[in-house]
């Protein structure tokens, strides 16, 4: 079995807490040069490459999500829909086939887990499932990562939501470069490409 691509449903940015961690991030880190609640009000924070940020927040995520669950996640693109009236951003990541069927040992055989499935896989009102319940769930490697990770997401949320404001509170500036320190590499942005308008 090879790498398995699924997406990640993280609770997107909109409205979320990952818009605050990084609204704390961009105060604390220019908080010598700018008054955040005066530039949250203004054109430049419109011109922040958001998807630029955004993706890089992503990296952070499986960067923490991969040292919470002892797991080699790769990071491969991030999904935004074009709206945001029925669904919000997910992060697309890859796991190799050796963790995919170490996970699918530990939660195939989890009383809790397969409830869970059972449960959040019905249809109702308004929403018609094409996989009700385990078994249908588990003949879709996809899916059954998707119930895997949204399970696990459940019990880690808070760990990661820390885990996040902590790595972004170490973040620093040396010249024109953001550093941001994480768990397996220091990422790099130059400040004037965060801005749309000076990029």
């Amino acid at each position: 079995m090879g790498k398995i691509k699924f997406n990640l449903e993280f609770g997107g940015f909109y409205n979320s807490v990952h818009e605050n961690v990084i609204d704390d991030a961009i105060s604390n880190m220019f908080q010598d040069y700018i008054d955040f609640d005066s530039f949250y009000e203004s054109d430049d924070y419109d011109n922040l490459d958001w998807k630029s940020i955004h993706v890089q927040y992503c990296k952070i995520y499986i960067d923490i999500l991969n040292h919470e669950l002892d797991l080699n996640l790769k990071f491969v693109k991030l999904n935004s829909p074009r709206f945001y009236n029925f669904e919000t951003d997910k992060i697309e990541a890859e796991i190799s086939g050796k963790e995919f069927n170490k996970l699918k040992s530990e939660y195939l055989n989890s009383k809790e887990f397969i409830d869970y499935v059972n449960e959040s896989s019905k249809s109702y009102d308004g929403f018609i499932s094409f996989y009700n319940g385990i078994e249908a769930v588990k003949e879709n490697d996809e899916i059954l990562l998707n119930y895997m990770f949204n399970y696990i997401l459940c019990s880690i949320s808070d760990d990661i939501e820390m885990s996040l404001y902590n790595v972004l509170d170490g973040v620093f500036q040396s010249g024109n470069e953001i550093i941001i320190p994480s768990f397996s590499k220091m990422i790099s942005i130059n400040v004037n490409k965060m801005f749309k308008t000076l990029a």
